[in-house]
């Protein structure tokens, strides 16, 4: 392949867009100016199946670009609305900035969900489940006084102290649980998400998603 700008890149097992970015152009974000070998901007579906030994053009410099590639924004199936449909799109567009695949809406998961939010609500506890084969973010707030959305970018905040390394060394502050809910909703091994809320005697409203597969594996990278 020959680039009529910048360099060639063969892709390797195990990379993705956004780690691309992050190592020749210094910000992950700008995944979306990488193009492909017949000279066309890449996409979310090109992230999506991005393969070992694809040959890609990576633009010359690290600074920023007058003209970025288009801002990838994956949505919810449109059979998915509601409360689900909003978290579920509250997480896909976190995955969307680091390039890996959208999850898709589990019932099943969404029920395991609603029996452990319903379990914490009733008993006033705040808690993870054994929950064997699933991964799970908790929250939990004042009610009415949140959205789903602000629910899940409470746990897309802590991307903030995110650093790319193998799970549980990714922490700017060294502390796994502040970036812990995070990584679990980017990760890219998971394909699929289910959440349920419980409303509490105490005035408090919990949230539970489960995830499979379950991301945080000791020894491996979020993305």
């Amino acid at each position: 392949m020959l680039c009529t700008s910048g360099k060639s890149y063969t892709v390797k097992a195990g990379d993705t867009l956004y780690a691309i970015a992050q190592q020749h152009l210094g910000d992950g974000k700008r995944w979306g100016e990488i193009r492909k070998a017949d000279g066309a901007l890449v996409t979310d579906a090109d992230a999506a199946t991005l393969q070992a030994g694809q040959e890609l053009c990576i633009p010359d410099g690290s600074g920023s670009s007058p003209a970025p590639g288009p801002s990838p924004s994956p949505l919810p199936s449109p059979s998915v609305g509601g409360m689900a449909g909003e978290i579920l799109n509250a997480h896909n567009r976190y995955r969307a900035e680091v390039g890996v695949p959208p999850l898709a809406w589990s019932d099943t998961l969404a029920s395991h969900a609603q029996d452990w939010a319903n379990h914490l609500a009733a008993n006033r506890s705040f808690e993870h489940s054994q929950r064997d084969g699933e991964g799970e973010n908790l929250w939990k707030g004042t009610s009415g006084h949140f959205s789903y959305t602000q629910m899940v970018e409470s746990w897309g905040n802590e991307k903030q102290h995110f650093v790319m390394g193998p799970s549980p060394n990714f922490s700017t502050t060294g502390n796994f649980g502040d970036v812990g809910h995070y990584t679990q909703m980017v990760w890219r091994n998971t394909t699929e998400v289910g959440c349920a809320v419980a409303e509490g005697p105490d005035g408090q409203t919990t949230l539970v998603c489960r995830y499979v597969a379950p991301g945080n594996v000791t020894g491996q990278r979020p993305f």
